[in-house]
């Protein structure tokens, strides 16, 4: 026989009455709801406990349904016209990490990309860090100066120094901070010594966030961080200084896809901003045309240009290497990047259907997707083992090179194993894009041109011409610069004259009539196909259909459908808020929204 145990009586707490706050007993607060059309503010109590520290920007916990969820309180108020209102369950923050100017700026941002206020909140603070949060108090407005706001876009040059630039601007300011966006960790690093604070997205979680208090509530110096630190709190006196804004590392991947470009560009109606780059976006470009920006540009040295029409490479290189260092910036990276079979000219490919890629031995072969491996590599379909390289990377190509120039030390520098300083020694470096070692070089020769502005995408050719000018910027006084183009090729001419505008300009005329960026927005959806024919269907009959280009839908490999709708930028806004509400009316009947992606990096 089992026996029963006693029965215990199970103790309740009883929670502590909360009091009313008396003055300004009601705040409106942004909560983290996690349900797409549940995004306005939301009315709570407020306990007398922590009326006299809950302010606008506070974040605070909440009941939301059966559970509880964090909140910014974005107002307090004197009454609600709603009833049954319940308490603001704690106070979390005791330094608020926003202002209000940033939550009217917040706003704005939100009705440019059609998303919730919400959304761009948790772009723009860090996650909440009791033991980051060590800042006193809030500082107090001490906003006495009412400057003259400048628009301005520099060029960098040859022989330029992007900190020496900046540094010049920052000396120049009497009063206020200065914010420098890097597009990644590499420039990030080359402005580091020259910075008060610097806002990286790698450190830990409380340091990210006390570094991120310390920006925010920064009233001068010099403060650099990636792409989220446009958001930082800016007064009209500050400065805001964009680095390479056509880096495709300024554009948010994920919804809200902001780019800091577009940012910046609505934070100039209010402050200070440079744009500061060695080749300019398209969108720059024409804001300089019809004179909303002022153009500028750093000073530059003389240099010798060639191209692939007239001249050999290997001939620059061996005369090159006699006065210094010769750079050499080809596009692929790793050893052989894809191979066929000699004898039936097949493609390699994984039993998962990647190309394979061919290894330093010369026979083994690897599989980037699956990381299947194959010491000895027979093509499936002749199973012949002799393989021919189609593209050579930077380290096949470094050994090549190093046959053809035994005495001279070759170096190979890409993302998997990046050289950052150029040695003291007379070197021949071999570089993918963006990974070149920092220095000054004799000869410049920037290899496989139709490989680099042959790419498919909307801003392939923007990311190539800003990598070739970087690596170009590097010459030194009277250095070789080859273009691995014809001499009648526009990247060419325009090296040739030291200037882009004349081939911009043609490229922004082409982009107005196939209505491209910059002068039309973009806005790319993703559903199933029976949801993006009823899209298409959708906007067919809207009131500004006129203004209005749809692409597709188009069936993608994963089952996917995607319409691109391209309009013009008069009604931007406009479109965006109706697909917003387009999806705020899919979330109340229960519907999956649809994924949407406002101003991409590219729709491909």
């Amino acid at each position: 026989m089992a026996l029963v145990k006693p029965l215990k009586l199970r103790s309740e707490r009883i929670a502590a009455k909360k009091v009313v706050a008396e003055d300004l007993p009601v705040a409106r607060v942004i909560v983290d709801t996690k349900v797409y059309h549940l995004d306005e503010p939301y009315s709570y109590l407020v306990p007398a406990a922590i009326s006299e520290s809950l302010v606008t920007g506070s974040i605070v916990r909440v009941p939301f349904g059966r559970n509880m969820t964090e909140g910014v309180v974005v107002a307090r108020e004197e009454h609600s016209l709603q009833t049954g209102l319940k308490f603001i369950e704690a106070q979390l923050s005791r330094v608020p990490p926003l202002t209000d100017a940033q939550l009217i700026f917040f706003g704005i941002v939100a009705k440019r990309y059609g998303c919730s206020l919400w959304s761009v909140l948790r772009l723009a603070i860090p996650p909440f860090s009791k033991s980051g949060e060590n800042i006193a108090e809030k500082p107090q407005d001490t906003h006495i100066h009412t400057p003259t706001h400048t628009r301005q876009a520099l060029l960098l040059r040859q022989g330029s120094s992007l900190v020496e630039e900046i540094q010049k601007y920052v000396e120049m300011r009497e009063y206020g901070k200065v914010l420098v966006i890097a597009p990644d960790g590499k420039t990030l690093s080359r402005l580091a010594p020259i910075a008060d604070i610097v806002v990286s997205s790698e450190e830990g979680k409380s340091e990210r966030y006390r570094k991120y208090l310390e920006a925010n509530f920064a009233r001068s110096g010099v403060i650099v961080g990636s792409r989220s630190s446009i958001f930082i709190d800016l007064s009209p006196e500050d400065l805001l200084i964009v680095v390479d804004e056509s880096d495709e590392n300024h554009y948010e991947r994920h919804a809200p896809t902001f780019n800091v470009r577009d940012l910046a560009l609505l934070r100039s109606q209010d402050l200070s901003v440079l744009f500061i780059s060695s080749s300019h976006s398209l969108e720059i470009e024409r804001l300089i045309n019809i004179g909303y920006l002022e153009s500028r540009e750093s000073s530059q040295d003389g240099k010798v240009v060639h191209s692939s029409s007239t001249s050999s490479p290997h001939a620059i290189i061996s005369e090159s290497l006699k006065k210094g260092s010769v750079l050499l910036v080809h596009q692929a990276a790793g050893y052989v990047k894809s191979f066929l079979c000699n004898k039936c000219k097949n493609l390699a490919q994984c039993d998962c259907g990647e190309r394979l890629t061919l290894r330093k031995d010369g026979r083994g072969a690897d599989c980037s997707l699956c990381g299947k491996v194959q010491e000895n590599w027979r093509c499936s379909f002749c199973s012949e083992s002799t393989p021919r390289s189609l593209g050579l990377g930077v380290e096949k190509r470094a050994e090549d090179y190093g046959k053809s120039f035994p005495h001279i030390r070759v170096i190979s520098s890409s993302s998997a194993h990046r050289v950052s300083e150029l040695p003291t020694e007379t070197s021949l470096v071999i570089s993918t894009p963006g990974m070149e070692p920092d220095g000054e070089y004799s000869a410049v020769l920037l290899m496989d041109g139709e490989q680099a502005f042959g790419r498919p995408g909307l801003r392939s050719d923007e990311q190539s011409l800003l990598h070739w000018s970087r690596a170009a910027n590097r010459l030194t006084s009277g250095g070789t610069l080859y273009i691995s183009l014809p001499t009648q090729h526009p990247i060419t001419q325009s090296f040739t004259r030291g200037s882009f505008s004349k081939m911009h300009r043609g490229q922004i005329e082409e982009r107005t009539s196939a209505k491209l960026p910059p002068v039309y927005r973009m806005l790319v959806l993703v559903g199933s196909s029976g949801e993006m024919h009823q899209m298409q269907e959708y906007f067919s009959n809207d009131e500004n259909s006129s203004l209005l280009e749809l692409l597709g839908p188009l069936d993608q490999p994963d089952g996917s459908s995607r319409l691109v709708l391209k309009f013009d930028i008069k009604v931007g806004n406009e479109i965006v808020k109706r697909m917003h509400e387009v999806n705020r009316i899919r979330s109340l009947q229960g519907e999956k929204i649809l994924r949407v992606s406002v101003d991409p990096y590219d729709f491909l």
